[in-house]
């Protein structure tokens, strides 16, 4: 598998406005600018742009987005997708990858580092093999978009997205790491969340050790006990944040430290994460 390891310095600090999701995505009431004008205020050098924030795909409303982010001295270190690639439905996976596709067009006018990529619901009475296929053969095919748009695809193993009534197939390590097997001569990277390990129950720096030379983007998010989906302010949780970024830096980890915090502090434990994973990230040794 090609790892394309750089050696440089991390390129800073990103952030995904999940304090901001009620508003932006389910009630409509807050645009992506009034996040960019935030974003820039907190003193972050990128943002995430999630594709459920987005109010249309269209080349032209791309482009002014992209100009709106750039005004405000920001990059976008990734477009956020989550693709339901084990659906029995075929009609239902060819949805999802057109739609991969138009987060890869996006993330290319946007100038992305990457576009995370799901592999799909756990979806009941389907068998193991056959999700792990699915699952394989739909990340080949969005994988041969993506090289064509000079973005990569962050695979990452996510919890349960917000929209699924199913959690995420491939959230235990085991089954993630089975996916990523399959992928091995690909070009797939690794979108690595800090805790989403930790609500399974799993330790996410033995996952780290085994994907680290293909991570490419990093979400910085910190859970409140083992076994508990709600944030804490990264940093302030259970997650073993040194021994994660040592991970990182022995391979000369140089992609985005994106902070994921969706807790009940609001943009005070935004800010307070924010400034714990500068902090933490400059006091870990390589």
């Amino acid at each position: 598998m090609a790892t394309g390891v750089p050696s440089a310095a991390y390129r800073g600090i990103s952030a995904i406005p999940m304090i901001f999701f009620k508003d932006m995505v389910l009630d409509r009431t807050m645009e992506p600018p009034e996040w960019f004008d935030i974003a820039a205020e907190l003193g972050l050098d990128a943002t995430e742009v999630h594709d459920r924030y987005l109010r249309s795909h269209e080349p032209n409303y791309i482009e002014e987005l992209a100009e709106q982010i750039r005004a405000r001295g920001l990059a976008v270190s990734q477009v956020i997708g989550a693709a339901d690639l084990t659906n029995p439905d075929p009609e239902q996976r060819e949805a999802a990858l057109t739609k991969t596709r138009q987060n890869l067009d996006a993330a290319a006018v946007l100038g992305a580092t990457c576009v995370r990529l799901t592999a799909g619901q756990e979806h009941a009475g389907q068998a193991h093999a056959e999700g792990v296929r699915l699952a394989v053969d739909g990340m080949k095919r969005a994988l041969e978009y993506a090289e064509t748009k000079g973005v990569f695809l962050a695979y990452e193993n996510h919890y349960k997205d917000y929209f699924w009534p199913e959690p995420d197939f491939s959230r235990h390590t085991a089954t993630f790491l089975e996916i990523l097997d399959g992928l091995r001569d690909t070009s797939i990277k690794v979108n690595f969340d800090c805790s989403n390990q930790v609500v399974n129950g799993e330790d996410p720096v033995a996952l780290l050790r085994q994907v680290r030379e293909y991570v490419v983007h990093v979400h910085c998010s910190d859970r409140v006990a083992p076994n508990e989906y709600p944030h804490a302010v990264t940093g302030e949780g259970v997650v073993d944040f040194p021994a994660l970024f040592q991970l990182l830096k022995a391979v000369g980890y140089s992609g985005w430290l994106s902070v994921e915090y969706g807790g009940d502090d609001g943009l005070d434990g935004l800010l307070r994460s924010i400034r714990n994973v500068r902090a933490l990230w400059t006091n870990t040794p390589a």
